[in-house]
């Protein structure tokens, strides 16, 4: 017991800077939520703002083609500005959304308003994974860097429930309290202290280390560190060696990490999550299965966060991947038979609710949160911007076309064909994943490196 206690304390800072940091997730999940209370206002007849159903479709994906810009900007300024300074600063983007938002009048602000939000969650997508791996000890760098997603979900839940009472101004009135927040106690967290060495800055390092990890670990950290950023820096590493021989298996494992992440076709079921539980009929609400919905994402995302640094990286991968892939089958098998054979479903009208939950359930263990650190996991200090933007590219992209191919199948063709066709590209991605991606629990960073460059 006392020795927990000593481990907690001498982790506080740790703990403080990613709690602190990951309020920028929280925000996120803020934006990533808020189409799905106001979306249907916005189309009413006593919607504050007029807008065709078609202009709609740019309030609900404008958000994800800034956030492919801030994830690109990232690779130009990642290795001139610390992780620290973006993530902080980042809050300022999100106070100037959410004050367009909440005095919106017509569509076009109310469109920047959206951009601007997204442009600023590129940037700390694209960063968050970078500065928890590089301030957090081996034994729960796995924990910190998979409590993104469960910040971001527990952000889009709050969203959906305040949206359901409250009008757009009052509701990003209050959203905007929590970058306000970020910024005035993610201030006085320490930089990167990987960053910090990059830069050549050895004392300002050997200080937020022992901050971070006490005086005994610093050193020794220190020394490990330094050798690693040293070897970087010989081969002169630019964003063209991202493609190099020796990062090829690096850039499959994240392209198998996105594709079984994004197209199995999460972003869409998030979307157009109360379109899927109306074809329940009356067995569930539209809103309480949203709830539901959400709050699956947030508990078992938290197991898998609890479990990631003592099962690794991998078991939980391959299992929530088989996972997705069985309820997809099985999904899509319901709609065929519904809605091409036309046979009789009405005694399990349920069906359509449950297999959404079950798909949730799955992803949940491990697809949810793992690809989006694997990134800043694998790759040195020098190449983690440019790495962390092309995962993040990869995320934005496949998001737009998953949402866009996922409502174009559904109204023309059924629900079955988005369904198997998601089945199919998880499977490719469990594929790469078994094939090319390592184990990185309980290995410190620079362990990775060190075993890689050997491989």
């Amino acid at each position: 017991m006392k020795g927990t206690i000593c481990i907690l304390e001498k982790r506080l800072l740790q703990y403080s800077a990613a709690t602190t940091g990951l309020l920028a997730a929280f925000s996120s999940g803020l934006n990533l939520g808020w189409t799905s209370p106001y979306l249907p206002t916005l189309l009413s007849e006593a919607s504050p703002i007029t807008m065709t159903a078609d202009q709609s479709y740019w309030v609900v994906t404008s958000y994800l083609l800034s956030g492919l810009c801030g994830s690109i900007l990232l690779s130009i300024v990642g290795r001139k500005i610390g992780r620290k300074t973006i993530l902080l600063w980042s809050s300022v983007p999100f106070c100037t959304a959410w004050t367009v938002i909440a005095f919106a009048s017509t569509l076009p602000i109310l469109l920047i308003g959206r951009i601007i939000i997204g442009l600023a969650q590129g940037l700390v997508f694209a960063t968050l994974p970078m500065y928890l791996s590089e301030i957090s000890d081996k034994e729960i760098r796995g924990f910190l860097c998979s409590l993104i997603s469960v910040f971001l979900f527990l952000g889009a839940m709050v969203i959906n429930v305040i949206g359901t009472y409250m009008t757009i101004k009052i509701s990003s009135l209050i959203c905007l309290i929590i970058p306000v927040l970020q910024f005035v106690t993610f201030f006085w967290m320490p930089e990167s202290p990987n960053y910090l060495l990059m830069k050549g800055k050895r004392e300002e390092a050997r200080q937020a280390l022992i901050a971070l990890k006490g005086s005994d670990e610093a050193d020794r950290s220190l020394d490990v560190i330094v050798e690693v950023i040293e070897e970087n820096r010989l081969n002169k590493t630019g964003f063209i060696s991202i493609f190099e021989k020796n990062n090829r298996s690096k850039l499959v494992t994240l392209l198998g990490l996105r594709v079984a992440q994004q197209f199995c076709g999460v972003i869409a079921f998030n979307i157009f999550a109360q379109t899927i539980f109306q074809e329940s009929a009356d067995s569930i609400s539209p809103l309480l299965g949203t709830v539901i919905l959400y709050t699956v994402q947030i508990v078992f995302s938290v197991l898998s966060s609890l479990s990631v640094d003592k099962l690794g990286r991998r078991p939980l991968l391959i299992v929530s991947a088989i996972g997705t892939i069985c309820v997809l089958l099985a999904g899509g098998a319901f709609f065929f038979i519904r809605d091409v054979i036309k046979a009789d479903t009405s005694h399990v009208s349920f069906a359509p609710a449950l297999i959404l939950i079950l798909f949730t359930f799955c992803y949940s263990l491990g697809l949810q949160t793992m690809p989006n650190f694997m990134a800043a996991e694998l790759y040195p200090t020098n190449l983690k911007p440019y790495a962390c933007t092309i995962g993040d590219v990869m995320f934005y992209s496949f998001s737009a076309i998953v949402s866009q191919y996922f409502q174009f199948t559904k109204d023309n063709y059924g629900l079955f064909v988005p369904f198997w066709t998601f089945a199919v590209c998880s499977i490719i991605g469990l594929v790469i994943i078994v094939k090319f991606m390592p184990e990185t629990k309980n290995k410190t960073l620079e362990d990775i490196q060190k075993e890689l460059s050997s491989k």
